[in-house]
């Protein structure tokens, strides 16, 4: 199950605080999208609080704008120790229903059991490289 049709969208009031918007479709999930932070540097991060306010008020715009209800929506949101990426980022399902709901748990669940059993087939072909002076941490 892989991401359909991925745009990267600038709008003004996300260009104001340096931040993204991905919209992408996951298989019967038309309505899917990633509200990044992509700050310029390290030194310019913006308090989570704050853009986490933005994102969830972005939400509920998003869900008007696609369904006609502010408040058809659920999010996933990871704190910074297990985040994939530094960078502070929202994701944002458009859902109508329970089914539709439950969807996107399943789509996560399998998605992130994929990921974490790569993982592990990956690291232990590494660990039985043997001796060698590969560095395996990038």
């Amino acid at each position: 199950m892989g991401v359909l049709d991925r745009v990267v969208l600038v709008p003004p009031e996300f260009a104001a605080r340096s931040c993204v918007l991905v919209h992408y479709r996951l298989p019967f999930l038309r309505h899917c999208y990633v509200l990044c932070h992509d700050p310029p540097g390290p030194d310019t991060i913006r308090p989570d609080a704050e853009l986490l306010l933005f994102f969830l008020s972005q939400a509920q715009h998003l869900a008007q704008a696609a369904v006609g209800d502010p408040e058809a929506f659920m999010i996933a949101y990871s704190g910074s120790s297990v985040r994939r990426r530094s960078n502070l980022h929202m994701h944002v399902f458009i859902v109508r229903s329970r089914s539709e709901k439950a969807w996107v748990y399943t789509v996560l669940a399998a998605k992130n059991v994929a990921v974490a059993v790569h993982q592990l087939l990956r690291g232990s072909r590494i660990q039985g490289r043997g001796d060698d002076d590969t560095d395996t941490a990038g």
